[in-house]
């Protein structure tokens, strides 16, 4: 299997729910706790080639991106009493600068 990926493409780190968290912040942390890859935004261009050998009465898949990773964010804040209370939480997928083919094989 022979596959050549000629279109241009980017993906950047999105946050859902609402609290204030920032994507800096959220790729920060990311860079810090998961992978150093970790980006606001990642674009590739084109002429990618992927070659690899299909085992028999298989079919080969590929699909190309970045693969970053999910997480989700919690803010708190501190009540007088010094304890923490829960404020919001919300959603992060942070992009990686790491591209490439993803490849896995299917019975049918």
């Amino acid at each position: 299997m022979v596959i050549t990926k000629t279109k241009a493409a980017k993906v950047a780190t999105s946050i859902t729910g609402t609290g204030g968290v920032s994507v800096n912040f959220a790729v920060a942390e990311a860079k810090a706790e998961v992978s150093v890859g970790a980006q606001v935004e990642v674009s590739w261009g084109t002429d990618h080639q992927y070659r690899r050998n299909v085992t028999a009465k298989k079919f080969g898949n590929a699909q190309y991106g970045s693969w970053g990773h999910s997480a989700t964010w919690e803010k708190y804040y501190e009540l007088p009493n010094c304890q923490k209370s829960q404020r919001t939480t919300g959603g992060v997928k942070v992009a990686n600068k790491a591209v490439g083919f993803k490849y896995w094989e299917t019975n049918r």
